[in-house]
């Protein structure tokens, strides 16, 4: 049986997979194994419980009602791909990029982001004092993930933008876009607040708890 991975928008075809009994997670797999683009691709309601994707190139990819259930997605490009009404239970996206992703609707429950929520963390116990002004930027949509500078910046330029400071300054933060919480924060845009973003509403989530935390352990006058 011949399966064919086409492009979402032109209808051509980026992969074929030929194998007897062959399915479309068959094929998504045969791409992944040899190194295949699949930006773009078409795979909607795909099964791709349990998949192996490390790595993936799924960058705008229609992923949209796709059965993601415990799929292994670290370092996967999910930049743009729409992953509307996903089932993302139990996957795990440590290290994945999801800037411009649609999740609304996904299931994240379960989902493997721990490794996002520590580096996150580890970024605000470099900058403490700057933790509420991050608060209040991600409740009123003032935080930007594809910039460093400006009225609305990502989560070192947010820090810098607080502290006063030329991000090039920061004496214990550099910018890295490779690292987990960089790349969780280019999710996020100006207007996005934890209402209507999922990624806000995490990000929130995340320095609120680290707050309580630190404000329990250690009284900090902040």
């Amino acid at each position: 049986m011949k399966i064919e991975i086409r492009n979402r928008w032109s209808g051509a075809v980026i992969f074929t997979h030929e194998a007897e009994g062959a399915t479309m997670r068959d094929a998504v797999l045969a791409a992944r194994n040899s190194g295949a683009n699949l930006s773009d691709a078409d795979l909607i309601d795909a099964d791709l419980r349990g998949a192996d994707l490390r790595g993936a190139n799924l960058s705008g990819a229609n992923l949209r009602s796709a059965d993601l259930i415990d799929a292994d997605l670290r370092g996967a490009d999910l930049r743009g791909a729409n992953l509307s009404g996903a089932d993302l239970s139990g996957a795990d996206l440590s290290g994945a990029n999801l800037s411009g992703a649609n999740l609304s609707g996904a299931d994240l429950s379960g989902a493997n982001l721990l490794p996002i929520r520590d580096d996150i963390w580890a970024v605000l116990s470099s900058a403490p004092a700057e933790v509420p002004a991050l608060i209040d930027a991600l409740k009123t949509g003032r935080v930007d993930g594809s910039t460093y500078e400006g009225d609305c910046s990502c989560l070192v330029g947010t820090i810098a933008r607080t502290r006063g400071v030329s991000i090039s300054t920061l004496e214990s933060l550099k910018p890295n876009s490779s690292r987990p919480a960089e790349l969780f924060f280019m999710g996020i845009r100006t207007g996005d607040t934890p209402e209507t973003s999922q990624f806000s509403k995490l990000a929130l989530e995340w320095s609120e708890e680290w707050l309580a935390r630190m404000r329990a352990a250690f009284s900090l006058p902040i």
